[in-house]
Parts: structure tokens; sequence; C-alpha cells
């Protein structure tokens, strides 16, 4: 995928919602600036469920949320949708009232430019800005290069030869999804699926903290959870996922161990996330 596709992509999700595209299209141009990431329809989880957020720049950690005018009637569901979406990230939040009036609508689209702006100056000026890059972002020798994973940068990769090789495997093909580390001793990296079949049912939290794996075949459950119980193996996580644009990624949730209080035949394994950063050997 190019950059100008990634982009067009991203767009055309607003086709259909006539005022979000006005704003969201204001906002691309009126930066004019390729180095800046921009998503619509962000997934970002809830106490309760989850919440997409009209246009969200990751490299600012901030939100955009354009309210049309049925948001009038929704006004306290969006409030507690918003503080839901900061506090489940942290990050900002800014909303476009949209009115009648296209020189309002004009004047609060080019705050929020100009917000941007001086965001990417000041993180220019502190030696702190990462410009985007769509290449680098999924390439191995780019986070080697970086030397860690941290799941803060929501880093990913396309295949699990990428996000192995990025750890030093140097394999040329791969069709598993959990294999032991060459490099990094009592670790093995993973590769899960988060959704049922006949013979596994594995999950995780929403906060990404948890992650359940339930074996459903016969004869094996009870050896499953005795075989494992009792290791002391790390698993480097990248779950399988689809995002926004229907792209399948390996993205890094970080370092888990076995829960031993969790864990039951019954219930299953139940590994839970002791760190969010990986440093990456050179």
């Amino acid at each position: 995928m190019t950059e100008l596709e990634y982009i067009i992509k991203q767009i055309s999700k607003t086709n259909k919602k006539n005022y979000e595209n006005y704003v969201v299209t204001r906002i691309w141009h009126g930066l004019n600036c390729l180095d800046i990431k921009f998503v619509t329809q962000q997934y970002v989880n809830r106490p309760n469920g989850y919440a997409l957020t009209d246009m969200f720049f990751p490299q600012f950690d901030l939100h955009i949320e354009i309210d049309e005018p049925a948001h009038i009637s929704r006004e306290e569901l969006d409030k507690k949708r918003e503080i839901d979406v900061i506090n489940s990230t942290n990050h900002c939040f800014e909303r476009i009232a949209i009115t009648d009036s296209t020189n309002a609508i004009n004047e609060q689209t080019d705050k929020i430019i100009e917000l941007i702006k001086n965001l990417r100056r000041k993180k220019t000026k502190n030696n702190t800005y990462e410009p985007w890059d769509l290449e680098k972002e999924f390439s191995p020798d780019f986070y080697r290069k970086k030397g860690y994973l941290d799941i803060k940068e929501n880093p990913a990769f396309r295949t699990i030869l990428d996000a192995s090789n990025c750890l030093g495997q140097n394999y040329k093909g791969v069709q598993r999804a959990y294999f032991k580390s060459k490099i990094y001793d009592n670790h093995y990296l993973w590769f899960p699926k988060f959704y049922e079949n006949a013979d596994w049912d594995n999950k995780i939290s929403d906060d990404g903290e948890t992650i359940f794996e339930k074996c459903k075949i016969d004869g094996r459950i009870d050896t499953h959870y005795s075989d494992l119980i009792n290791s002391p193996i790390k698993r480097i996580a990248f779950p399988r996922s689809i995002d926004n644009l229907g792209f399948v990624l390996y993205k890094f949730k970080g370092i888990f161990e076995i829960d031993k209080e969790r864990s039951s035949p019954e219930n299953g394994m139940v590994y839970k996330r002791i760190h969010t950063r990986f440093e990456i050997k050179k």
C-alpha cells in the first residue's frame, strides 16, 4: 500500500458522512504535511464496549470529534464517551461543532490545524517528533534501529515473518504461531488469534492485560494444563488483528507469563502481562 492509497482509504471512510468528510479533508489539506499521520474511525476501548473517534493523530495523542446536529440530543452520552476515551488512553480530545455557518466551521477547523502545527513545531524543537513513514511503520529494520518495542507506540507488522525477524529469528519462511526465541533466553514468540474455533477459544481482555487460552480438544485439555502450569516461559505476544482499513496486522501487546492462580483445566490457561516494553538486542 502506498502513502497515497493509505490517505485515500482513510478519507473514503467518511464519504457517506458529508459534514465529517468536509472537516476531515479540510484539516488534512490545511496541515499540508505528509509526515503527519492521521486515522479516521479510530478504535478505542471503553469500560463497556468501544468507541470510534472521528479523526486521530497518533503522533500527538490527539482525537478530533465532529459534532453534527444530531449530537445535540445526546450531549450527555457524548460527554461520557469522551471521558471514557480520555481515561482509557490519556489522550487529548477536541470537538468541532457543525452549524449552519460555513465560516464558524472553518474557524474551528483552522484552530485545530494551528494546534497540530504548534504541537509538531514543539516536538521538532525538543527532538521528540518522529515523522510518519508508512514503510518504516511496519519494517523490522525500523524497530531494530529504534532498539525496542513499546505498546504506547502501537508497533505492528504485516506478517509473522517480519515480527519474527525483527527479534532475530532470521527465518526465510514461517508457518507456526508459537516458537522458541533464538536470541532471548526463556522467551517464546506467540501470535495468537482471538476467536473461537473447533479446537481453541482464545480471548484478550479489553485492557490488554490478560490473555485467556482455552483448549477444546478431547483428551488434550488436562495435559495442556499440566504441561504448562509450571512453565517459566515468557511469551512475546503479537496477536493477529485487522486494522481499520481491513489489513491483517500482528501487533505487539507486551510480554506475558502464566497466571497460576487463575489458570485451571476447566477455565484454561491465563496469561498476565508483565511488561509493556521489550528491548531488542543488537
